[in-house]
Formats: structure tokens, C-alpha cells, sequence
């Protein structure tokens, strides 16, 4: 009565909350016949029940059954008419052609067959609104009667002529096979009946062992060269590749201007992907491609046809050459993996995520986009000694396939790209394996993928690596990455020209004519959307109708350059979402991976989690946020994963931990107490200087935060030798334990008490902010109102607006800032960030900023320390003076330092800077002082500097005496 053999998940029955349906199914007749003795059972019986059914068909509709549903022959009606088609000037008898009525929600379908003048007759139609639909043998496509037909009890329906004008844009110039749905007018190997024989797949590459069809119009004949299935082939190490079959033809003249039209018409289709090219095989990217279709499975199945599917292709005259030309039919294998919970489609061998399909959403990406931009790895690299941080884009496109294990409970696929001496220059010297996972009864997928360098390999560099995956925009359009940063987005389409207009740089947008108006006035910035790597745990996308989730999950940071306070991007409009494990982003070219010739390297990123959900109808759709919650706290649970086959993921038995306790030593905190290191973060990290952690990002880190009494457990470390990092907050500097640790497997390791003395030489005179390695407790302005996003209006992280650094000169038009210690409150008086300021003539210099202070009693011949701890700097030199503005020579300068960006990108931080600057004691003067900090490279109003902590320390020691007595007043 129904299935979804031959056809697959397009014939599933699906039905809403909601929806009333009711179907009758039959009658059906069981027939039983007999033979008297003699004669052959096996024709004669068969004869009979042919004559049999023959009786019911004249007998139907029934008039004995009971049932209220079945309606009888007075209760039905009839259509009559005559179809017609009309292709080009002639008008032709639809002989043969397929007629019939089927109701909206498919209820119920009756059809006929139209005799030689095209005439057709249905009957026994049950009451209803229907429409007419017809194919005709020898023409392509469908007819479809324009209005809708009412049948009512007795009523006939007279449609008279009914004219079907098929597909066509000009004359004939080839073609092959017949259209009639069918490919069995094709090539099919013996025996008969042809295509019922088991395993005919397999025997197309005995038939073409060398290369694949190739059919020359007007020579070839499609009944003996032309095989009734385009599938894949099966190389020696068992895999399959797809295959390009190539159809060959003359032109005597060709319209260079004017436009072609292939009509491809396909009988059946399984989880395949057809792509066309004309004249250029190796065309990266084809002229067509019907992305994956169908779940038909036909070929399996013996069978030689499924569902009907027509696709028309615009082929431009310029493509084409006069005399020979070929056009290529490429079938590429797609990789399914599927769970009954989803399905994965990915491309193969590329290893891209072309769909993914989730109850009744088709895809979740976005099928606009070209399959190599729906789901995919890239990284961004460059050779070696190559200035700056922008390099070439690798969409990673393997080159094999392999199933690498296949059971019960899950599968994982590898896509390998090899690298040899060949492609040196052209192709970044890696070996990479991307993986992907699906577990049974997991709603979602897993990935991951190894980078391997191999020591003769040359030298080169790496700026960004990614998984990257473009949703559907039909659907998405509320972002979730944090529970106080979540909303509806714009669409892509309101950053485009016209709707959108670009500010001081492309990724800021001000959104002038969106789609939505209440996007009106807004500004867009996928930086407005970053995120330190702490943070990062888990983000992405609803659809609200139907209530559906995706979510990128991080289960463990330790793959990701830069340790937990490094700042990503993660999702933004697109929609998009994005898992980083490496970027320069809030760094600059401090974090570019370097790798020299004779340098092995090889490196895990993930495995990351992408997860589905959905909800019932009627349900807070913001409640796939609170379950998104909720399964990430499962997958950290669960990390280290013990389901990776790669022998390069060590499952949990094979690592070990460290714990101890950090202690603070700060004798002008403390009187030399110890002070307990609450919330310090401590980490392992490959072995360098103090503070290398932050910019290193070749090796794995591992980090967790201290309790309140200063106790910390590092668990899960892969085996290595590390060094141990820390920092303290409310403390300047940085900590490094004396010793390397080595981590062998299920090793625990207790190193005890550790003892941070953070730099300090005397007493505090004065300070300004917080020593926590951020600006944010420092005045940041109210944006301009013509450049908001509302989300980060009366928001705490109000420095995500875009144009802050234009303020400054509105806050302070007529001078710099002056700060007075201890009768300015840094939260209210010291901007944010020390950015330069802009000029009438579009120009830009540098600024100067004063801290006045004053000091009782100064000891001349002793030195002070003034601590310039910075947040952030973007190709800045800062100089510092002491009273005097207008020496030549500054006391001291960073010279130039950091390319990280920050406030363009709408961050708070960056690198950690501190600086710890002498100062003689003969450069000040007792009473009123200042500092002068002027920040002196002026040609980008991205230029700058945040700070992090300011502290002017007297000279040490300190005592009571009168020649060495230093205090504040």
C-alpha cells in the first residue's frame, strides 16, 4: 500500500502536530484457484487468475462493502478529454500518455492511459478537489493542468483539449536514448531478463577497465555503447571512485554570445551527485551540478528506474568551440553516514559536508552554496619569510577515502591528502587526515583531523586552521553563544551592497536596508561575536519553525593555540559557524606557526562535537539553547573520548595529572605572608620562557583555574614533558615552575607547594586598574547612535560596539586625557584604549596621556619602578617621560610592538605586555609629578594601546628614616 522502496526518505510518510488525516486502504481480493487433474498447474493456474483479476477491475469500485469510507460508483465521478502536446510548430496526439488526478496531501490518485488521438477517460474518482497531471511517452517533463478540478457525487468533468507544451529552446542539435522515465532502452549485459540479473554494478569496470564511457554522437549507438547506469568504480584496495563519461559532438556554428540548453534526464538517482563540464574536465568548479540526489537505490535493487528528476542546464556559447566538443557527466560518490537520528552526506574523496539531514529539513546547510562551501576544513598558509599574516586559502581537499571502522555502535571515515616533493610551493607541506565519527544514537557527528610534518619536508608557515559550516538562511536565524549573547541576526543578504554599506573595513557593515527593518541602523561585525577559548565551549543556530538546533561543541581546549585566554570567532552571520583551533586574530604575526625544513611536527585538532536537536511543536524553541547546555557538560564529562581509532588520540588510561598548590609571596601585600592563589590560572604548556604559553601554538596546553586556598588538579594531560605557567589575578607578571614535568602515561603527579613572587621592588605610591589582563574596568564610551548593535546596549560587554576609538576624540576635543591620582576614579576618567586621534585633514597623530601626582618626599640617588602592564597593542610605540613633555630622548619606549588588532575587533584584550621601566629618583621633585605616556605611531585609527595595570612603586627598602621615608600624600 506504501513504501519507500525505489524511492527512499522522499516517500515517507510524515506527518505534523495537528494534521488529521484518514485513508482507506483496498479492498484487495485474495484469489485461490485449483486445476482438476491434468494439464500444467504452472500456466494454466496463472491463466485463470489473469482472467480473475480482469472480473475485479470490471467489478470496481465494490458495491458490498460496508464501510462508510469506501465510496461506491454512484458516489463517484469521471473526467474526460484529449491532451495534446505542442513542441515547436506541431501539435501532437499524446498517444500513450499517462493521465490522472491526484488530491492535494496524497490521498488518493486515479490514472488512465490516452489512447492514439491523445483522448483520455478516468472514472470512479471519489469526491474531492483534485489536480491533472500527464506525461507523454517521447516528450521530457510533466504537464500540469493549470486549475483545480472539483469531482462531486455523479459529476463528469469535461476538459476538452488540453495542450502540454514540453521543455524546449531551440532545434534539436543531439541526443540520446528515449525519454520514457525509463533506462532500459540502454545498454544492459546479458542475461535476460537483463536487468533483474544480480551484480550488473560490478561489471562496468570489467567493460571499461581502462577509462570510462565514451559515446560519439552520430557514430556511437546508445543500445550497445551507452551503459543503463552511471555508477561508481571499484578500485583495487576496495574503495570506489566515481566516475566522468564523456559525450562527444560537432558543431558547424556556434553562437559565442548566444545560449545553449542540455537537458538531463535522469530515470533514477542514489545519494549521487552529477556534475557537467563542457570542453574543460579539469574545470574546478563544474558549469552544473544537481548536488546529492536520491535514495532510490535502484541499482541495488535490480531495477531500471526510480524517481523521475530533470534538470535543465544553461550552457553558455562562449563554452563552446566550432567542430569537435565534448561535454563531461561526472558522477561523484558521495559518503553517507547514518544513524537513524541524522544523516551526513559527505563529498568524496574531498571529505567536505555537503548535508546533513535532520527529520524534515532536508539540509542544514546551506544548499545555495557550492558543495565546497557548506561544511569543510581550510587553513590559511604561506612560504616561509612571507611578510604579514595573510597567506593562500586551502579548502583541504583530500584525495582518498577510507573507512577505517564500521559496527553496531559506530563509523569513522578518514579523507587523507598526502604530500610529496611535487607539489612543493603549490600545496602546504602537510599530510592531513580528517576524520568523522557518528555514534548510534547520538544526535550528531564527530570530527576531527591530524596534521603531520615531516622533518625533510620545507619550511612554511600557517595563520588560521578551522572546521568552518554555512546553515541554511532560510531557516537559522537566532544565535546562541553565550546566555547574555544570543538574538535573531540579520541575513546575509542585508550586508550586500545596496542594503548594506561598509565601514572603516569590510567585515563592519552598517545594515541601511535590511530585509528585516527592525535590522535598520544596526552595525554587523562577525568580530562583535568573539570569544576567549575558555568560553568557547558550545554555540550555533535555532530554527524556530520547526524548533530545531545546531551546535558547534568544544569539549576540551587542549588542541587550540594560545592557550584559555586566546580569542576566537565562533559564530556570526551567515549564518555561520566556526570551530578555530589556530588563528592570528587578538595576536598577530606573534602566533603565526612557523615550522623550519628539518622540524617534525605532528598535531590532533579536536575531536569536536557538532550536535542536533530539536523540540516538539509549540515548544520555547530557546530551550534547545538550555539542552545545547546541557550536552556539552556531557561531552566534557566524557573527555577524554574513548571512541577516536587513531592511535594519535590518547584515550584516558594513557594519560596522567599533576596537582599542587599556588601560593602567593608579596611582602608589601602581605608582610610577607603567603597568600593563597584564588582562581589562578595554572597550566602545562611546552616548555619555554615566562609567559611563553600565551604565544605558543605548536603543542597541546593544558589549563585549569585554583581554588580558593590555591589547590589546582591538571587532569588529562598527554604524555610530553611541559613546562608549568600560572598567573594570579590581582597580581601583575607571570609564573614559571623551575623544572620541566614529564607526563608519562597514568602517571599522578603532586608537586606540592609553589611560591609565586610577583615583581614588586617597593611600596605602591599609586596605581590605576586592575591587574586581571584585561581593559574592561576603564571607561568605555556609549557608542555613536547611528553605529550600534543592540545586543551590546546596557550590556557588560559594552566595548564590543563598533567606533569606540572614534569617541575618544569626542570625549576629550580639546587635549588629551589627564588623570589626577586619587582624585580621578580610573572606572569614570581613563578611556579604554589610547588610540590616536583623527585631524581635519583625515589624518591621524599620536597622544599623549598624564598621570599627576604627588609625592612628599622623593630620595634623589635611589630608583623607583613604574609598571606599564598592557592589555593590548596594535603597531604602537609607547614612550614614557617624566615632567618634562618635551625631552628629545623618553625615559623609556616598548619601541614598536603588537600587531594584535584589539580594537578594531571590538576586543578588550590581547598579548600581555608588562614593562617594568626605572625610574631615577633625581626626575622627580617633591610636590606635583607626572608621567607623561604618549603613544606615538599615528597612521591608522586602529593604532594603539589598552592597559591593563598602571603602578609606581617607591624604592626599596623602605623605612622610617627622614632621607629614605617615600610616601603619597
Amino acid at each position: 500500500m506504501h513504501s519507500t522502496h525505489y524511492v527512499g526518505a522522499e516517500l515517507i510518510m510524515k506527518f505534523g502536530a495537528g494534521e488529521p488525516w484518514k485513508k482507506l486502504f483496498g479492498p484487495i481480493f485474495v484469489y485461490v484457484n485449483s486445476l482438476s487433474n491434468g494439464g500444467c498447474p504452472q500456466k494454466e493456474l496463472w491463466e485463470d487468475a489473469k482472467k480473475q483479476i480482469m472480473k475485479e477491475v470490471k467489478s470496481w469500485p465494490y458495491n458490498f462493502m460496508a464501510s462508510k469510507d469506501f465510496q461506491h460508483s454512484n458516489q463517484r465521478g469521471s473526467i474526460s478529454g484529449r491532451l495534446t502536446v505542442q513542441d515547436g510548430d506541431k501539435n501532437i496526439p499524446a498517444k500513450g500518455a499517462y493521465v490522472g488526478v491526484a488530491a492535494p496531501g496524497d490521498i488518493y490518485q486515479f490514472w488512465t492511459r490516452a489512447n492514439a488521438d491523445g483522448s483520455f477517460f478516468i472514472n470512479n474518482i471519489g469526491t474531492g478537489n483534485y489536480n491533472l497531471y500527464a506525461w507523454v511517452p517521447g516528450f521530457i517533463g510533466d504537464s500540469k493542468y493549470d486549475g483545480a478540478i472539483s469531482i462531486t457525487l455523479g459529476s463528469h468533468a469535461n476538459m476538452d483539449n488540453v495542450v502540454y507544451e514540453p521543455p524546449r529552446y531551440g532545434l534539436t542539435l543531439w541526443k540520446i536514448g528515449i525519454p520514457d522515465r525509463s533506462a532500459v532502452e540502454f545498454y544492459v549485459l546479458n542475461p535476460n531478463p537483463k536487468f533483474r540479473q544480480y551484480g550488473l554494478w560490478e561489471r562496468y569496470a570489467e567493460l571499461y577497465p581502462k577509462g570510462d564511457i565514451v559515446y560519439t554522437v552520430g557514430v556511437s549507438d546508445y543500445r550497445k555503447e551507452w551503459i543503463f547506469a552511471q555508477v561508481t568504480r571499484k578500485k583495487a584496495d576496495n574503495t570506489y571512485q566515481g566516475t566522468t563519461w564523456q559525450g562527444k559532438f560537432k558543431l558547424n556554428k556556434i553562437d559565442k554570445s548566444g545560449l545553449y540548453k542540455l537537458r538531463l534526464v535522469l530515470a533514477t538517482a542514489n545519494q549521487a551527485q552529477l556534475q557537467v563540464r563542457a570542453n574543460n574536465p579539469s574545470q574546478v568548479s563544474p558549469l552544473f551540478s544537481t548536488g546529492v540526489i536520491g535514495h532510490d537505490n535502484t541499482i541495488a535493487r535490480h531495477r531500471i528506474h526510480g524517481l523521475y528528476r530533470l534538470f535543465n542546464v544553461d550552457v553558455q556559447g562562449s563554452l563552446l568551440v566550432e567542430g569537435d566538443n565534448t561535454i563531461f557527466l561526472t558522477q561523484t560518490e558521495s559518503v553517507v553516514m547514518e544513524n537513524g537520528m541524522l544523516q551526513v552526506t559527505l563529498s568524496n574523496p574531498e571529505g567536505i559536508v555537503t548535508g546533513i539531514r535532520f527529520h524534515d529539513i532536508d539540509n542544514l546547510l546551506e544548499v545555495r552554496n557550492s558543495e565546497s562551501n557548506r561544511g569543510y576544513w581550510d587553513l590559511v598558509w604561506n612560504k616561509a619569510g612571507s611578510p604579514g599574516t595573510k597567506g593562500t586559502l586551502d579548502r583541504i581537499e583530500a584525495t582518498n577515502f577510507t573507512v577505517v571502522e564500521e559496527n553496531e555502535e559506530k563509523v569513522e571515515v578518514s579523507f587523507t591528502r598526502l604530500w610529496n616533493s611535487t607539489l612543493e610551493g603549490k600545496q602546504v607541506p602537510l599530510n592531513i587526515d580528517k576524520r568523522f565519527i557518528m555514534l548510534r544514537g547520538s544526535s550528531g557527528f564527530y570530527t576531527y583531523a591530524i596534521f603531520e610534518h615531516l622533518a625533510e619536508w620545507p619550511a612554511f608557515n600557517i595563520d588560521n586552521i578551522r572546521m568552518a559550516f554555512k546553515l541554511n538562511k532560510d531557516k537559522f536565524h537566532y544565535m546562541a553563544i553565550a546566555d547574555n549573547r544570543q538574538r535573531f541576526m540579520p541575513l546575509p543578504d542585508d550586508r550586500l551592497q545596496g542594503r548594506g554599506q561598509v565601514l572603516a573595513y569590510p567585515e563592519a557593515v552598517l545594515l541601511v536596508d535590511p530585509i528585516e527593518p527592525e535590522f535598520k541602523g544596526e552595525v554587523d561585525d562577525k568580530y562583535q561575536y568573539s570569544a576567549k577559548s575558555e568560553d568557547i565551549r558550545v554555540h550555533g543556530w535555532i530554527c524556530t519553525d520547526p524548533p530545531v538546533g545546531f551546535w558547534q561543541i568544544t569539549p576540551s581546549i587542549e588542541f587550540r593555540s594560545a592557550g584559555p585566554l586566546k580569542q576566537y570567532l565562533n559564530s556570526h552571520v551567515g549564518p555561520t559557524t566556526l570551530a578555530l583551533f589556530h588563528s592570528v586574530h587578538y595576536s598577530g604575526a606573534d602566533l603565526i606557526l612557523r615550522f623550519q625544513q628539518g622540524e617534525p611536527w605532528k598535531k590532533v585538532f579536536g575531536p569536536i562535537f557538532i550536535y542536533i536537536n530539536s523540540l516538539l511543536d509549540g515548544d520555547d524553541p530557546l530551550l534547545l539553547w538550555e539542552d545545547a547546555k546541557q550536552q556539552m557538560m556531557m561531552e566534557v564529562e566524557s573527555w577524554p573520548y574513548d571512541f577516536p581509532a587513531s592511535e594519535d588520540f590518547p584515550p584516558l588510561d594513557q594519560r596522567g595529572s599533576v596537582s599542587g598548590r599556588l601560593l602567593v609571596q608579596d611582602r608589601y601585600v602581605s608582610n610577607g605572608q603567603y597568600i593563597s592563589a584564588n582562581g589562578a590560572y595554572v597550566g602545562l604548556a611546552l616548555p619555554g620562557d615566562l609567559g611563553s604559553w600565551q604565544r605558543e601554538c605548536k603543542g597541546y596546553q593544558f589549563w585549569t583555574r585554583a581554588d580558593a586556598d590555591g589547590y589546582f588538579s591538571i587532569t588529562n594531560i598527554r604524555t610530553g614533558n611541559y613546562s608549568l605557567y600560572a598567573w594570579v589575578l590581582g597580581f601583575i607578571g607571570d609564573y614559571r615552575y623551575d623544572f620541566n614535568i614529564t607526563i608519562t602515561e597514568s602517571c599522578n603527579i603532586d608537586i606540592g607547594d609553589l611560591v609565586y613572587e610577583p615583581p614588586r621592588d617597593g611600596p605602591t605610591l599609586w596605581e590605576i586598574g586592575i591587574p586581571d589582563r584585561s581593559a574592561a574596568e576603564f571607561y568605555v564610551p556609549d557608542p555613536d547612535p547611528r553605529y550600534i548593535n543592540k545586543l551590546y546596549v546596557n550590556h557588560s560587554d559594552r566595548y564590543r560596539q563598533y567606533g569606540l576609538w572614534e569617541r575618544y576624540a569626542e570625549v576629550y576635543p580639546d587635549g588629551d586625557l589627564v588623570y589626577t591620582v586619587n582624585l580621578d576614579n580610573y572606572t569614570k576618567d581613563w578611556f579604554f584604549a589610547q588610540v590616536t586621534r583623527k585631524k581635519d585633514n583625515n589624518t591621524y597623530e599620536g597622544t599623549t596621556w598624564q598621570i599627576k601626582f604627588e609625592l612628599k618626599n622623593v630620595n634623589e640617588s635611589a630608583i623607583y619602578k613604574l609598571r606599564l602592564a598592557l592589555a593590548t597593542a596594535h603597531v604602537s610605540e609607547l614612550q614614557v617621560r617624566i615632567n618634562n613633555p618635551q625631552t628629545k630622548l623618553a625615559l623609556f619606549t616598548t619601541g614598536k610592538i603588537g600587531k594584535e588588532n584589539t580594537i578594531a575587533r571590538h576586543g578588550i584584550y590581547g598579548l600581555y605586555w608588562l614593562f617594568n621601566v626605572d625610574v631615577p629618583g633625581t626626575l622627580f621633585t617633591e610636590g606635583n609629578n607626572t608621567i607623561y605616556l604618549t603613544q606615538t605611531s599615528s597612521t591608522s585609527p586602529f593604532q594603539g594601546v589598552m592597559y591593563d595595570y598602571i603602578r609606581l612603586e617607591a624604592p626599596s627598602p623602605c623605612d622610617s628614616s627622614k632621607d629614605s621615608l617615600f610616601c603619597l600624600s
